[in-house]
């Protein structure tokens, strides 16, 4: 796997259309044009949506987050019941070091 982790980098494709794109420019016949195009443009919306997928799932990652803090402080700022014995009572007076 890692002979081809190139083939996940931004730099080699970036340069790499580049490359056909300038090769494009070369008196080729339209069908081969029209294959670059539709590589260049399928490849695209391939990174596009990739990018906007991993933003989504930021975002929602974020949200739960937030949602489970939420969560914590409303349990941390909910009283104890009168009766409850997990609560040990306070005897004496407190001090504060």
């Amino acid at each position: 796997m890692r002979w081809f982790a190139f083939l996940f980098s931004t730099r080699f494709w970036i340069a790499l259309w580049i490359l056909v794109l300038f090769v494009g420019l070369l008196p080729l016949p339209p069908a081969a044009e029209l294959v670059i195009l539709v590589g260049f443009l399928s490849h695209t919306v391939w990174f596009v949506r990739g990018r906007l997928r991993r933003a989504a799932q930021r975002r929602s990652l974020a949200r739960a987050e937030k949602a489970e803090d939420e969560e914590f402080r409303r349990q941390r700022r909910r009283r104890p019941l009168p009766g409850d014995a997990s609560v040990p009572p306070v005897r004496g007076e407190l001090t504060w070091h």
